[in-house]
């Protein structure tokens, strides 16, 4: 891979990363490295160890929720979404 293959991929890592690292998959999550440039297939690892925390954090947080007696919906669990929920109960 080249160096700017990997900075792109890296800067859209970065931005998964922070939003995951307080996850317990977290911490199994990498950039690439751009002083040692990796080759496809370690690009690939990578990307498939951000794409199993994401599928994680989606089945933990985006949740159905009743939205009256036969009714329901997804969304995102939120704190906003938590206390407009518990307001409408």
């Amino acid at each position: 891979m080249s160096k700017g293959k990997v900075k792109i991929i890296n800067r859209v890592l970065e931005g998964i990363k922070d939003i995951l690292e307080v996850e317990p998959e977290g911490k199994f999550l990498d950039l690439l490295d751009d002083d040692e440039l990796p080759q496809t297939s370690d690009a690939v690892l990578v990307m498939v160890q951000y794409e199993t925390a994401l599928i994680a954090f989606k089945k933990k947080y985006f949740q159905r929720y009743k939205t009256g007696p036969y009714d329901s919906k997804f969304s995102w669990v939120t704190p906003e979404f938590v206390k407009s929920y518990e307001e409408y109960e």
